[in-house]
């Protein structure tokens, strides 16, 4: 049996594609309700999601694919309007996604040498996006041996939002850059300029919206309920209002004790905060992960500089066979990033329990652990 604990995004995504790939999965979750405090939302209307290709890859990798099930709600994903932004002077812009009708809008709005800049801003960062993905994104984050020379090259980890707002041209795109480090509820001057990665992948993959009858948004955390459903057709077990209290080391896997009892398993994965989770395991190791981050106002952690990276969870936790997947985790607490780090903790899972590897880039696998 796979415990995951707390109903957070990375592990529900984790437990369906485990379950999916025939494993004994429970979901231990405080709340009354599974998924009640999830939220998927980019933007504060509640209806836009970025990247759906990892709910796609999700839904697909546990079951039926995603426009199946939305086809059998009567719901289909289009694209989203341009976000809107207010700037400081009073005016405001539409920013389209689409790299063309960017260059047309902020070359008509601000002029040609501005369009320029930007330009050229997201596409540096469509080589960050690149190096990201090797940093907890798509593989698993192990440390500071990663920053090679090329990976610095493209992160260049000692610039701040702050700094790399500073060298365009205008300021409202220096205001536009700053918004990335206010959504994350971060400081500029201490976030790194990698985190403006988020304009290159909404001009890569756009901003989405779920939509109803006659073509009418709707909430995004549609897609939290359709998961919850994917778990119980899957044969995931829920147990909510149970409470994790203690996790420890046990003889063949780790042991967890809940307000209903005890459960020995194979393994487990916390979806919890540092601290929270460090209280449960009362683990040095884990206690000092915990002291080395604090929370930002939004969700995850506050970024002291590009070294609060190496502060992080890792995937494997102090414990043997407890591994650490949530907006805490290096991918960051975007939606896309957790579900991303709940695919990188089902293949972890996985591979530790049966040898197999099923990774994408794992071209010799076959769903059902078959090979070729």
């Amino acid at each position: 049996m796979i415990a995951v604990v707390g109903g957070g995004l990375a592990g529900l995504a984790a437990a369906a594609r485990l379950a999916k790939v025939g494993h004994d999965v429970v979901v231990l979750e405080r709340e009354p309700r599974l998924g009640a405090g999830i939220d998927v939302a980019g933007e504060p209307d509640d209806t836009v999601i970025t990247l759906p290709a990892a709910w796609r890859d999700l839904f697909r990798k546990s079951g039926r694919t995603l426009d199946a099930e939305l086809d059998r709600h009567g719901l289909e994903l289009h694209p989203a309007p341009p976000r809107e932004h207010r700037f400081a002077d009073g005016s405001s812009l539409a920013l389209p996604t689409d790299r063309g009708e960017q260059w047309t809008t902020l070359g008509n709005t601000f002029g040609e040498p501005a369009a320029i800049a930007w330009r050229d801003l997201l596409d540096r960062l469509d080589g960050t996006w690149q190096a990201l993905r090797g940093l907890g994104l798509e593989s698993e984050f192990t440390g500071k041996e990663q920053f090679t020379a090329d990976v610095r090259a493209r992160l260049r980890p000692r610039e701040s939002i702050a700094r790399l707002a500073a060298g365009l041209p205008a300021a409202q795109l220096a205001e536009l850059v700053l918004d990335v480090a206010a959504r994350l509820g971060q400081d500029p001057r201490r976030l790194p300029g990698w985190h403006a990665v988020r304009l290159s992948v909404e001009r890569t993959f756009g901003r989405w919206q779920v939509t109803g009858a006659e073509g009418v948004a709707q909430p995004a955390d549609v897609l939290v309920g359709m998961l919850v459903e994917r778990l119980a057709t899957r044969g995931v077990r829920v147990h909510t209002g149970v409470e994790v209290v203690r996790i420890r080391k046990g003889g063949d896997g780790p042991s967890i004790e809940t307000t209903d009892g005890r459960l020995d398993v194979t393994a487990a994965i916390s979806t919890l905060n540092p601290i929270d989770h460090a209280d449960l395991t009362r683990d040095k190791a884990d206690y000092r992960t915990a002291r080395a981050v604090r929370p930002a106002a939004a969700q995850g952690p506050l970024w002291a500089s590009w070294h609060t990276l190496l502060d992080l969870p890792r995937l494997q936790t102090a414990v043997p066979g407890v591994l650490s997947a949530s907006a805490w985790s290096p991918a960051g607490p975007d939606t896309w990033a957790q579900l991303l780090t709940g695919a990188l903790a089902a293949y972890r899972v996985h591979g530790d329990l049966t040898g197999e590897d099923i990774r994408p880039t794992n071209k010799d696998y076959r769903p059902g652990g078959t090979r070729r």
